[in-house]
């Protein structure tokens, strides 16, 4: 038995009565045209028509009715890695974060910027694939592609802030709100804090 292997996201069928009264089905994919005829006779045609009817109920049945979406490489992801939270975006990296919700936060913002949304997963420590779309799109305003304000952010990257009771100035690297700011030491942007308690922060005025 023969065996032909095509790849089409679109394939095409097409079934047509000859002059002659042959049946013919057609198949088109990858720019090949499969030809199947199948005679004159009443009863085949018939058994054409019940083949392609239960193909199509098992297309809703079997596949369209349990359809799971399964991670691609050109989706998004959030995993942890170094204690720290990876963001990738169609295969490019965004960058890293110190916790889910900021990364989440940042997927979000990366979709707007580069006009892409596709499927957001969550790779967790074993590995498997967790959808995490509704916890990115709610960051996205109703139209879907732009930012909803993000509630209580008070600084911008690059802000001089104090923290807690200490004489020593810090510099914000990002504020999210409610997920927090982060800070690193001035002078050494290799010494983070993740900062969730905002009344920790203080201005720098002077």
């Amino acid at each position: 038995m023969a065996s032909v292997d095509l790849y089409d996201e679109e394939p095409e069928f097409g079934v047509e009565r000859h002059e002659d009264g042959d049946v013919e089905l057609t198949i088109r994919a990858e720019d090949t045209r499969i030809r199947i005829t199948i005679g004159r006779c009443y009863g085949n045609a018939s058994l054409l028509g019940e083949s392609l009817r239960h193909l199509a109920e098992d297309v809703a049945e079997n596949i369209l009715d349990r359809w799971e979406d399964t991670a691609d490489e050109f989706d998004a992801y959030v995993g942890f890695d170094r204690g720290r939270y990876q963001v990738s975006l169609e295969g490019v990296r965004v960058g890293d974060y110190p916790s889910r919700q900021v990364a989440e936060i940042e997927l979000a913002r990366a979709m707007v910027a580069a006009g892409v949304f596709p499927n957001a997963w969550l790779v967790t420590d074993h590995g498997n694939h967790v959808a995490i779309n509704d916890d990115i799109r709610r960051w996205h305003d109703a139209g879907g592609d732009q930012m909803v304000p993000i509630p209580g952010v008070q600084y911008q990257p690059g802000d001089r802030v104090w923290h807690g009771h200490g004489d020593w100035p810090y510099r914000v690297v990002g504020d999210w709100g409610p997920a927090g700011v982060e800070i690193h030491t001035e002078g050494d942007p290799t010494i983070r804090c993740h900062v969730t308690d905002r009344d920790a922060l203080r201005p720098d005025t002077d």
